[in-house]
């Protein structure tokens, strides 16, 4: 229970991180780039702290093995996180076509827009990062 409240801890910082590059380089840069940025961000960061704090007693390998593995791991979630955003953008704030969202820089809506939508990406997502975080990154019989 303590490992999933410390990875729930570095999700939330990640999280701020996510939120405010996702906002600073939404309306200035293609949503394609931004929310990859964001989310490419974010899992570095989440890694670094969960490596040397949540994961600490289960390392294994070295530290480019684990970080590439983050990244394998974090593809699914963010995968995931990366749908899910662009889907709401079009249901909710009624984009008449997807490259209209990816190739543009983002002026249909408010950053409080952008922020919940991101959010609402970045916790489905939640579920499939913990699970492959706990049984390939760090799991007890890596190698």
């Amino acid at each position: 229970m303590l490992r999933l409240l410390k990875f729930i801890t570095v999700g939330g910082l990640g999280t701020l991180i996510n939120e405010g590059v996702f906002i600073l380089t939404a309306r200035d840069m293609p949503i394609f780039f931004s929310l990859g940025f964001a989310i490419e961000l974010s899992i570095i960061f989440n890694f670094m702290l969960n490596d040397v704090w949540t994961f600490k007693d289960r390392r294994v390998g070295s530290f480019i093995k684990r970080l590439l593995k983050f990244h394998v791991s974090s593809l699914s979630g963010g995968i995931v996180q990366y749908i899910t955003v662009i889907l709401l953008l079009v249901a909710f704030l009624h984009f008449s076509n997807i490259p209209e969202i990816l190739l543009f820089p983002y002026t249909k809506a408010q950053s409080l827009s952008l922020v919940i939508i991101n959010f609402i990406g970045i916790v489905s997502g939640f579920a499939v990062r913990f699970v492959t975080s706990l049984k390939y990154v760090w799991g007890a019989h890596n190698g």
